[in-house]
């Protein structure tokens, strides 16, 4: 009966071990999905920035050259 009872108690503590690495693991998971999640919304904005300048240029080019003319 001591045996069984000290196998249980053994098995326990490992389960505790288990929940506690994992708990752990589950926290720097989370910390690194934030990270991520901040460096996605970054690159976001700067290539909606871009994006924004490129149109910028685009306009530009297109209203600063003359109307081309037909020969004839």
């Amino acid at each position: 009966m001591n045996d069984q009872l000290d196998k249980l108690e053994s098995s326990i503590a490992r389960l505790v071990q288990a929940y506690n690495a994992l708990k752990a693991e589950n926290a720097a998971l989370k910390a690194q999905l934030a990270d991520k999640s901040a460096s996605v919304e970054l690159l976001e904005e700067e290539a909606a920035a871009v994006r924004s300048r490129i149109d910028a240029l685009i306009a530009s080019l297109t209203t600063d050259q003359p109307a081309q003319q037909p020969s004839a």
